[in-house]
């Protein structure tokens, strides 16, 4: 019998309510520079006082209107004051007094108490669930599936039991299951290799008739005859061999644990340039959006006679402005902490290259600027930054130590990835086995089980030797 627990919560500290304006801000710390704007173009639909004001208006501001700027400013230059004044609404600008009264540094804290778990991909996906499924039961199918997903994003699990122990038909299950199958990443819930990678070369448009034959044909690929994969797909065997380069580029799994060193698409959410000496680390002000509470208009409205209802609307509207506006200015200084504390940290790379990038752990920032690791999961998560070095996610400088033999200096896991990358990447007609690699490994100062050198290997989605052998063999 499988256990059934559907629906996911949230562990809260004892003692604290996880408010939607806590939810809000804790959101925000999620989101990237260019996920945010979007965010607050919502926001700023749904709400009357909030406004989006480009470069040029900045210099226009009146004396009632509240405003928060971010860019290259320190954490110190982005506080927000926002005015009072006595109006007929003042008696119900009061709704969420007690969050938007604190500061800053207590915002922090009770974001750090309240959620106390690292964002996962489980998370990512019942996110999806919960803007994808109106329904209520389809939902709870789509909470009970994620949880029987396996850990490399494949579903394995059997439909016709779960038909049983959910006294649901299994039709409806199997619908589910496939709106699920459309989610991020590509090719999650894919029940097959063919399925897997078939989803991603769709999303990539390089599926075509051809390509099907050749993925219902894995076992000839992988058997190297070239010559009846070209019949089979009716193409000649130079076709065959690049539509094999085009599979190269697919991930055998839709969860893969790797390197994040993935260059920005867009613009990065953090800037890093050489300033004398010294590095200098600013958030970027070209994806940063502004955005203001618009006091005068709320004044204006104050001077109206109105319905008890709509007064304690606008106060609702006007107040959740204001803790926008905090959370936002919040996220805004712990990003920028963070980063320094980062770059701080890993300067050594920054100087000369990946062979000295240093060991880096989540609760090592979290202890040093005193937020929780989760907090800085969430940051690094999402974030890109720029450096002379290239674009990089904030989590690529964080690995794990690999202890030196002999009492050497701890290595950064990166920096042993990227040794056993060069190694593979030398080595010739004859393919390095992993317990190859681990004697160079060894021999080199760096002393790795085997094990460990095939989790490398497969993270960097790097074949074993055999069938980088039969690559070679077919000039692939």
């Amino acid at each position: 019998m499988v256990k059934i627990s559907l629906i996911p919560g949230i562990k809260q500290t004892q003692g604290i309510s996880l408010t939607p304006q806590l939810i809000q801000s804790i959101k925000l710390y999620e989101l990237n520079n260019l996920e945010l704007e979007n965010y607050l173009a919502n926001e700023i639909l749904e709400n009357p006082f909030l406004e989006n004001k480009d470069d040029d208006y900045e210099e226009n501001l009146g004396p009632n209107e509240d405003t928060i700027v971010e860019g290259k400013s320190s954490e110190s230059d982005l506080e927000v004051e926002i005015s009072q004044s006595e109006n007929p609404l003042d008696d119900y600008s009061n709704i969420y007094d007690e969050g938007s009264s604190i500061s800053s540094n207590e915002l922090t804290n009770i974001i750090e108490e309240t959620i106390a778990y690292k964002k996962s991909i489980n998370e990512s996906l019942i996110e999806q669930v919960d803007l994808s499924f109106s329904n209520h039961i389809n939902r709870i199918i789509a909470y009970f599936l994620i949880e029987n997903l396996e850990a490399d994003g494949y579903f394995k699990s059997n439909i016709s039991e779960f038909s049983v122990n959910l006294d649901i038909p299994e039709d409806r299950i199997r619908k589910v299951l496939m709106k699920l199958k459309t989610f991020q990443p590509v090719g999650i819930f894919s029940e097959t290799l063919n399925e897997c990678l078939y989803r991603q070369l769709k999303s990539m448009n390089l599926m075509n008739d051809s390509m099907k034959y050749l993925l219902k044909n894995l076992k000839e690929l992988a058997d190297g005859n070239i010559s009846k994969l070209a019949k089979i797909c009716q193409v000649n065997e130079t076709e065959i061999l690049n539509m094999v380069k085009k599979i190269r580029r697919c991930s055998p799994k839709p969860i893969n644990d790797l390197d994040a060193n993935i260059s920005s698409i867009g613009e990065p959410d953090i800037i890093v340039k050489k300033n004398l000496s010294e590095w200098a680390v600013e958030l970027n002000e070209n994806t940063l959006p502004r955005i203001l509470v618009n006091t005068g208009y709320w004044e204006e409205l104050a001077r109206k006679k109105m319905s008890e209802d709509d007064k304690k609307y606008l106060a609702e509207r006007y107040a959740s402005g204001k803790w926008l506006l905090k959370a936002v200015e919040q996220r805004a200084a712990t990003i920028l902490r963070v980063s320094k504390e980062i770059i701080k940290r890993q300067n050594d790379f920054l100087e000369k290259g990946l062979a000295h990038m240093k060991p880096m752990l989540l609760k090592d920032i979290a202890k040093e600027l005193d937020l929780h690791e989760s907090t800085i999961s969430r940051i690094t998560n999402s974030k890109e930054i720029s450096t002379p070095r290239g674009v990089f996610q904030l989590k690529f400088f964080f690995s794990k130590a690999i202890v030196g033999i002999d009492g050497g200096e701890d290595i950064s896991s990166n920096v042993v990835k990227n040794k056993i990358k060069n190694l593979i990447d030398k080595e010739g007609d004859k393919p390095l086995s992993d317990s190859k690699l681990v004697s160079l490994l060894k021999a080199s100062g760096i002393n790795l089980a085997r094990r460990t050198v095939t989790k490398y290997r497969v993270n960097m989605r790097i074949p074993p030797s055999f069938e980088r052998k039969k690559i070679k063999n077919l000039n692939i």
